[in-house]
């Protein structure tokens, strides 16, 4: 029996590229096409390796054209790692191979290590965090051998460089990074302690889309180890093998769920898996079968799924998030059972605007129109749209109008009517503050001020990004302080 390749599935990715870049997306998709990224690396420089590993895989999540130096000065690859890397490309995208040798002609060339006088980008860990440089700037003595932690933020940053540039963004909705020290633990002050092994306890993860397979990535190449839950109650799909920093078409063709990707990857952790919601933790915390949470990284995208976090009672929920205009916002909400809680960061929103009338927004399709839903769509329907509303609209012709909210990425099954374009840089960017802060509230920052981080992918880390929280007044944490003491404490009892 012949095998059929299905197309790697670009929508997403290219949804973001033309949000941000107020684009075409026929024209958008034909310059990334076109476009050429040489990559080379110095892997003697510690953490190089996993860098170069991220980078790769985070570009071939967009349809650029990809070549690889395995010889460009010291530290050269071996053919071993190009193996390697060959076959993590070809797990996104088996269609776009990935070209070893010399630059092309054209060519914009992106170098992991601290050697940067030949490339027009170079990036390279140290420690938790990362140092970004272009030609004509001095790159910095690194301090520590470069962390997981670090290797994955800077292919992330490099990857966002790349990303600025092939979409030709409009001057003034974005900022070409030249000179860049950052790190998620200490943010912008000087710290002088050396990345130690992350060995972590009663820890749960509510969500493994996007930001949270970031989380795992992240966790993996730190080499963590001890206890995760992990919930979510989705299957991987072939949209995600382009969006998500963990899964593959195999994956995708097979409808792992979720929860199945992030344990794979932890081989190093007791993986608790949980193929459903938080209602289901809840549950198992209340029954002794799961123990109380002490921290829980939230990776929903969603309001109600994060008050079902707060719901929990953890001692800290670090919760992640990706938005703003074009999907390229990162943030970072601690948040306490005694408030601030996520409650407080995210009021119920009564204003919300309806799915029929998002998909009228983002389409044109008349409202008359969409109220009769169980209706395939025509071409008559298409006739009088604008070019955004029929390239979006014309792939799903025949298919009933009820459904085109979720086909073209304006919905979840988790009920968000809000939307929401991906791509695996932006996620690692936010897991990285999350997992930043989880080494930071689990160090020195134990009793620091609760704090809000927020910056936009577009322009990078900024030092005016934080800042601190304090409870809404009226919030449930607020009013009903008593009864979640009661609550944490009952479950405390249960899980021991």
């Amino acid at each position: 029996m012949e095998m059929v390749c299905v197309p790697t599935d670009y929508s997403r990715s290219l949804l973001l590229a033309g949000t941000a870049a107020d684009g075409a997306p026929a024209t958008l998709r034909a310059r990334i096409e076109a476009f050429k990224v040489h990559l080379s690396a110095d892997i003697a420089v510690p953490g190089a390796e996993t860098a170069l590993r991220t980078l790769l895989a985070d570009l071939r999540r967009l349809p650029l054209q990809l070549s690889l130096d395995a010889d460009h000065g010291q530290g050269r690859l071996n053919d071993n790692l190009i193996d390697q890397i060959e076959h993590l490309a070809a797990d996104i995208d088996p269609e776009r191979l990935i070209r070893v040798g010399a630059a092309p002609s054209g060519a914009l060339h992106i170098r992991i290590g601290v050697d940067h006088t030949a490339a027009h980008l170079t990036g390279a860990p140290d420690g938790h965090g990362t140092h970004l440089r272009r030609p004509g700037y001095q790159f910095p003595r690194l301090r520590h051998p470069g962390s997981g932690l670090g290797a994955v933020l800077t292919a992330a940053m490099l990857t966002g460089e790349v990303f600025k540039t092939v979409t030709a963004l409009r001057p003034g909705s974005h900022r070409h990074i030249n000179v860049l020290d950052f790190c998620p633990v200490a943010l912008f002050t000087s710290d002088k302690r050396a990345p130690e092994h992350l060995h972590l306890e009663r820890l749960a993860l509510i969500g493994a889309g996007a930001i949270g397979t970031a989380i795992a990535l992240i966790l993996r190449a730190l080499g963590a180890t001890g206890e995760l839950i992990v919930v979510d109650r989705q299957l991987f799909e072939r949209p995600n093998v382009t969006t998500y920093s963990l899964g593959a078409q195999r994956d995708a063709d097979e409808r792992l769920p979720k929860v199945d990707i992030v344990k794979t990857a932890l081989q190093g952790m007791d993986v608790h898996r949980i193929h459903g919601t938080v209602d289901k933790l809840i549950a198992e915390i209340e029954t002794g079968r799961s123990p109380m949470p002490q921290m829980v990284l939230g990776a929903v995208d969603n309001i109600e799924a994060r008050h079902d976090i707060q719901r929990i009672y953890a001692d800290l929920v670090l919760d992640g998030g990706t938005g703003g205009r074009a999907g390229t916002t990162v943030s970072l909400h601690e948040a306490l059972p005694t408030g601030p809680c996520t409650r407080c960061y995210f009021p119920t929103d009564t204003t919300a605007v309806s799915a029929e009338r998002r998909l009228h927004q983002v389409t044109g399709l008349p409202l008359a129109r969409i109220a009769r839903g169980d209706q395939p769509l025509t071409e008559d329907d298409l006739r009088h749209l604008p070019r955004q509303g029929r390239q979006l609209l014309e792939k799903h012709l025949g298919k009933p109008v009820c459904g085109l909210g979720h086909l073209i990425g304006l919905t979840t099954i988790d009920g968000d009517n809000t939307y929401q374009p991906s791509a695996s840089f932006v996620a690692q960017q936010a897991a990285s503050l999350m997992i930043g802060a989880l080494i930071y509230r689990g160090g020195w920052g134990r009793h620091a001020p609760i704090r809000q981080i927020e910056y936009d992918t577009l322009y990078g880390p900024r030092p005016d990004m934080v800042d601190a929280r304090r409870p809404r007044p009226g919030c449930y944490c607020q009013a009903n302080a008593d009864i979640i003491k009661a609550v944490r404490s009952q479950r405390g009892t249960n899980a021991t």
